[in-house]
């Protein structure tokens, strides 16, 4: 990825092969094209902060921030409308993931850190109605942490990103805090888990899916490039 996008937080799909991203440092949307792999267009939303992910919903864009604000941005191409919604959560939950999720109008914020409200042995992913634009206090769904027990070795985990899967109806949840994806049933059941251990894996952040299911997952680049890792979908 190039310079400006080595802190690469989010991505989501725009009109593929263009994909909508931001970096946790500026308030600026990015639009990348992953067929020339080039840098189309930036666009300005807000001041500079620790924006996490992003998704988009026809033409609304929406931006997650650490301490739970979510933003609606329309017209982000021309003359950029903002409208920011605070939600019960703040800083402590350090909220990293954000997907729309199309079945329930609804998005998906996951929660990185505990509540004090939780348990310390799990972590909440909480549902933003977009018709009344309030976040639900009863999670949608709830990752106990004793199941993290990969190759005989046990992992910590805290969700950096999130997308369901358009042809298996199945949500996965990447961590770089452990270094794993797990992936879920709607109903809330951990259906398998995946190893992210590997080199190119340097700090997964963002995830999605395209229709016909294959799986892009961004990584910051630390002290090198970040980059977007694609994973062809095998029927």
């Amino acid at each position: 990825m190039p310079k400006k996008l080595v802190e690469i937080s989010g991505i989501s799909v725009l009109n593929f092969p263009n994909i909508l991203s931001v970096n946790d440092e500026e308030g600026k949307l990015y639009e990348y094209n992953l067929e020339t792999n080039t840098l189309e267009h930036s666009y300005k939303f807000g001041k500079d902060g620790d924006y996490e992910d992003i998704a988009v919903k026809d033409d609304e864009v929406y931006v997650l921030k650490s301490n739970g604000t979510i933003y609606q941005i329309t017209n982000f191409r021309t003359d950029p409308e903002v409208e920011e919604y605070d939600t019960f959560l703040n800083k402590k939950a350090d909220t990293e993931g954000l997907f729309f999720d199309t079945t329930g109008n609804r998005l998906l914020v996951a929660c990185k850190e505990e509540l004090e409200i939780d348990k310390a042995d799990k972590n909440v992913i909480y549902e933003f109605d977009l018709e009344t634009k309030t976040l639900d206090k009863t999670p949608a769904f709830t990752i106990e942490k004793d199941h993290f027990k990969f190759n005989d070795k046990k992992h910590d985990f805290a969700p950096s990103g999130l997308a369901i899967h358009p042809k298996t109806n199945t949500l996965f949840v990447i961590s770089t805090v452990g270094k794993l994806m797990i992936e879920m049933s709607l109903e809330g059941n951990i259906l398998n888990k995946c190893s992210l251990d590997y080199p190119k894996f340097t700090q997964p952040e963002g995830i999605f899916f395209t229709e016909n299911g294959d799986l892009y997952i961004s990584n910051e680049g630390r002290k090198g490039k970040g980059n977007i890792l694609k994973f062809d979908y095998l029927n």
